[in-house]
């Protein structure tokens, strides 16, 4: 982090000796002519894995299938949306196994039942004791543990913040990677981004964050938690360079943006347009909608004074049908795109 290199931003890269553009919080860089990848001191970061990508073609086709299905009555969406930008990005993450194991003790509320006596006084004045079942908050001790071991994963970036970068980390599996290998990608010429986070920085965060979740889990059974104390054993820490794509498109003149699992070409999240022409037909269907309502309401009021229920409800049931037609017709008047998940 102190380095001259960094500093300067330019970092040396410790196998072909080539000159490394770095940002000022970067630790693990991978070198853009090599793709060697080393901490900023030029160690080797050990366990380091991948996911191969494919090509921009096979993300393209990926893309214009995913505007196919979801160009509803748009039907020219899927050929006349051009490409503007179709970007592979290699995003670093740090990946390890955690074992958890927490203790905790607080107590919970139940409600105990008592018996209890009262007097009471009959129609005719006599007055007799009787027995009664009532309730009253009682406190229960608890002491109990809770024990995971779960794959954790921590994008090593603090700013990278790309459309649709959150929902595609989720798609990450780990099984289908293999050992890192950048002559297998280089012909893609991926944007390989460096990691902000380092090792021991990954293990200190995903210690807290499995601590959080037993912690929000042991006090959502009680009513007060008094002590909670989570031990952690992280391991098989793993540096993993995942491909993810961007692709931005034009269509009728507005700019709009697809996520894409780069491994696979596949949308993981992405904007659809809505014309001019379809929130025209909406705003319609909103105005019918306003009348719908209306007449279903006088319809339901005149025949429930009439006492006519079959009448009652079929204008209920129209109110409640031009209610929605309204909503969602403005809704969409409102709206320049909709997005849908691949």
């Amino acid at each position: 982090m102190g380095s001259e290199s960094q500093v300067g931003k330019v970092f040396k890269c410790p196998v072909c000796n080539g000159n490394v553009k770095v940002g000022p919080d970067d630790v693990v860089i991978t070198c853009s002519y090599c793709g060697s990848t080393t901490t900023i001191e030029g160690k080797a970061i050990g366990d380091h894995l991948m996911e191969t990508a494919v090509d921009a073609s096979r993300r393209e086709a990926g893309f214009r299938e995913f505007l196919d299905k979801n160009k509803g009555f748009n039907k020219s969406l899927p050929k006349k949306a051009e490409v503007v930008e179709n970007r592979l990005i290699y995003v670093p993450v740090w990946t390890a196994r955690v074992k958890a194991n927490t203790w905790y003790k607080g107590y919970k509320t139940v409600q105990v039942p008592v018996t209890k006596t009262r007097t009471v006084t009959d129609a005719d004045g006599r007055t007799r004791t009787e027995t009664y079942t009532d309730y009253e908050t009682g406190y229960v001790p608890v002491e109990d543990t809770i024990n995971t071991d779960t794959q954790e994963s921590l994008l090593a970036r603090k700013g990278a913040r790309f459309y649709g970068l959150e929902e595609y980390l989720e798609t990450i599996d780990i099984s289908e990677t293999e050992p890192y290998d950048f002559n297998k990608i280089k012909d893609l010429e991926p944007t390989m981004l460096n990691a902000e986070i380092g090792q021991e920085e990954f293990e200190k965060a995903v210690h807290s964050r499995v601590a959080d979740r037993h912690r929000a889990e042991a006090k959502a059974g009680l009513t007060e938690l008094f002590d909670c104390r989570t031990e952690t054993q992280v391991r098989g820490t793993t540096y993993l360079q995942a491909p993810f794509s961007l692709i931005r498109y034009k269509f009728q003149g507005d700019l709009y943006k697809c996520a894409i699992d780069g491994r696979t070409g596949r949308v993981v999240v992405g904007e659809i347009p809505i014309t001019k022409g379809q929130r025209a037909l909406w705003t319609i269907v909103g105005f019918l909608g306003v009348i719908v309502a209306g007449y279903g309401a006088e319809m339901a009021y005149w025949a429930l004074a009439a006492d006519e229920m079959a009448t009652t409800a079929l204008g209920g049931g129209l109110a409640l049908l031009g209610v929605l037609m309204g909503v969602f017709g403005f809704r969409v008047l409102l709206m320049t795109q909709r997005e849908k998940k691949g």
